[in-house]
């Protein structure tokens, strides 16, 4: 008899922590199974609210998968509230506040920020990462995000 059988609480996909929750939010990810994943994400912020990784994770696939910028957004800048010290959380607020400037400049509107705002608050966010810093890969992906935005202000 399997172990799961036995010992059900062993169940590999039956999530018990926020970190569990996540985890199958990036296997399902993975898979193409976005609104799943979602929902798996917004799961294991109902056990932990600040769960930073989550919160990171959320507010980057709402924006990139969803285009919910709003939310997004948001979910980004709480992540940054609680670990103001993490280069990771800083670079993907940073890139996301660029991803949605530029989504936003294409579409010719601004339905509820301006792209020039948002890129000068992503040149703001990378800058602050490089501050912070980060791992070497993280800190080159920062550099040239940060150069590639500049340029698209000045």
């Amino acid at each position: 008899m399997p172990c799961c059988l036995r010992y059900p609480e062993l169940m590999p996909d039956e999530p018990a922590t926020p970190s569990d929750y996540l985890k199958r939010a990036q296997r399902l990810h993975g898979e193409g199974r976005i609104d799943p994943a979602i929902a798996d994400a917004r799961a294991a912020l109902q056990y932990d609210p600040d769960y930073v990784p989550a919160l990171s994770y959320l507010g980057t696939t709402l924006i990139t998968r969803k285009l919910a910028f709003p939310e997004g957004l948001s979910l980004l800048e709480r992540a940054k509230d609680v670990a103001p010290q993490d280069p990771g959380v800083a670079y993907s607020l940073g890139w996301c506040y660029e991803f949605v400037a530029y989504r936003l400049e294409k579409l010719g509107r601004t339905p509820y920020r301006d792209p020039l705002e948002l890129y000068e608050l992503a040149v703001s966010e990378l800058e602050r990462c490089l501050t912070l810093s980060p791992e070497e890969k993280l800190r080159e992906d920062a550099e040239d995000l940060l150069e590639a935005t500049k340029a698209r202000i000045e």
